[in-house]
């Protein structure tokens, strides 16, 4: 590379520094340089080229995923029904299934069905029942019960306004039914997204379970809106008081010193302003506080959000590439004595290095054992809970009920009543017990990951006379869930 490119590749990163507070326009601006730049050097560095295009792409793209998250029959499909304007979305009355619903803008009404297979269905229509009795056929447990058609997601293009300022809405199964498959696989592709809507009704206040959720959903959301829906159940006085104890309940599970805003909102009537062209119903409805908002914040926060992430993840792209120029520049114009003594220092290194990731390796290989241990013993703990529990339930049924015939019947009910509620909450806990546990350990390896690299680093620039700065960003170790327990006959 040539001392002009070279000095070019240096003046991109110091601009790459300040870039995201000149707009999006400039950043990809210099992301094109980078990349031009890196395709001279060939194909060595190829890899950091294909990186840098991607961030580029997604800066374009500009899209923010925001998921809608709440308890089964909060009203989620019907709030999503009403921004779209459209009863688009089917709102059983039964639990949808553990598949997400994906909507972002298109020119025209499609729904495409993606399995695990990888192979697709798609329904594309201007007939808005047509296209909700599709989605009806998969998302649905009715329909696509346990998800036994082995549905991955859906995608649904939809020309709304608001999608069209960059917004994908992702509809969730909701949390509490008697389908717990549903919980887990919600939690499952929350990092993926970048906020979530928090839906809750009056019709009852919070619940346990939902306060539980929550706080897995705050340590895993950017951004989170909430929404308190079915305020037209409610007077003026009830209204004020509902949201006022929500407001008292963030406060307290999320640790927050200052107001937690809430938007209060009657969703049904937002649908119905949206079918009847009533402006009025849907100021009235409270549909309007909540889409001017989110408007807001997509054309203000979400791009100055998106453009930090990406300019500090070009930056250390772009650092390596430095650091690995300098490297290479420095091994040409030195001895070759020089050169093969710096060498095998560094080989030395490289060997102390290995073994140090040796001893990392049995410490994590220790710290998983122990993990496991204490997941049994949270396990059995919970088992002893849940029978002790569900025991309970059947004496007082027994006790209760005096007609023989009606026992077995009311019994079932009252379980199906109690388990899901009693699973929700003990796996809550022993999941945030488990995860807290493990991000101890990991961060402990993590940590020496980034110490061994920063050795690597160092030992190069050191040996090699070259200036050495620091890697700002390291990838955090993710811990990722799957689905954990259904209900069978």
């Amino acid at each position: 590379m040539s001392d002009k490119n070279q000095e070019n590749m240096k003046n991109t990163l110091c601009t790459l520094g300040a870039a995201h507070e000149s707009g999006a326009q400039t950043l990809i601006s210099i992301l094109c340089s980078a990349q031009e730049l890196l395709s001279k050097l060939g194909e060595e560095y190829a890899i950091e080229q294909d990186r840098i295009q991607e961030l580029e792409s997604r800066l374009t793209s500009a899209r923010f995923n925001l998921a809608v998250l709440g308890q089964f029959k909060r009203g989620k499909s019907t709030l999503l029904n009403a921004l779209l304007g459209e009863e688009l979305l089917p709102a059983a009355v039964i639990p949808l299934t553990s598949v997400p619903t994906f909507l972002s803008w298109g020119p025209k009404r499609l729904v495409r069905v993606i399995f695990l297979d990888v192979h697709t269905e798609e329904c594309s229509s201007e007939n808005v029942q047509e296209l909700n009795a599709f989605l009806a056929r998969y998302v649905t447990e009715e329909g696509n019960s346990k998800n036994h058609l082995g549905v991955s997601r859906v995608e649904v293009a939809h020309p709304s306004p608001l999608l069209h300022r960059g917004v994908v809405l992702i509809d969730t199964p909701g949390i509490g039914s008697t389908f717990q498959h549903n919980t887990e696989a919600t939690l499952k592709f929350l990092p993926q997204c970048d906020g979530a809507l928090f839906l809750i009704s009056a019709d009852p206040p919070i619940t346990q379970v939902e306060i539980e959720f929550l706080k897995a959903v705050h340590n895993r959301a950017a951004r989170i809106f909430f929404i308190m829906n079915k305020l037209d159940y409610l007077d003026e006085g009830e209204r004020k008081a509902a949201i006022e104890f929500f407001q008292a309940v963030l406060r307290e599970h999320l640790q927050s010193d200052g107001p937690v805003p809430v938007f209060p909102v009657s969703a049904r009537q937002g649908l119905e302003a949206k079918l009847k062209g009533k402006d009025s119903l849907w100021d009235v409805s409270g549909m309007s506080g909540i889409e001017d908002h989110l408007v807001k914040f997509l054309s203000e926060e979400k791009i100055q959000a998106l453009n930090q992430a990406i300019s500090r993840k070009a930056g250390d792209i772009l650092e390596d590439v430095l650091l690995r120029l300098h490297l290479k520049r420095r091994s040409l114009t030195l001895p070759m004595e020089d050169l093969e003594q710096c060498l095998a220092v560094f080989n030395q290194k490289l060997e102390e290095v290995e073994h140090q990731r040796l001893l990392a390796q049995d410490i994590l290989k220790g710290d998983q054992k122990r993990l496991l241990d204490m997941l049994d013993q949270e396990c059995t703990k919970t088992n002893q809970e849940a029978k002790a529990r569900l025991s309970l339930i059947l004496e007082e049924t027994v006790a209760t009920i005096g007609d023989v015939k009606s026992i077995d019947e009311t019994a079932r009910s009252r379980l199906a009543e109690a388990i899901p509620e009693l699973f929700e909450s003990s796996l809550f806990r022993v999941r945030q017990l488990l995860n807290q546990r493990t991000q101890e350990a990991l961060g402990k390896h993590r940590e020496r990951a980034k110490a061994l690299a920063e050795v690597i680093r160092r030992t190069a620039a050191e040996l090699f006379e070259i200036p050495y700065a620091p890697s700002k960003r390291f990838e955090a170790l993710e811990i990722r869930h799957e689905p954990y327990w259904v209900t069978e006959n």
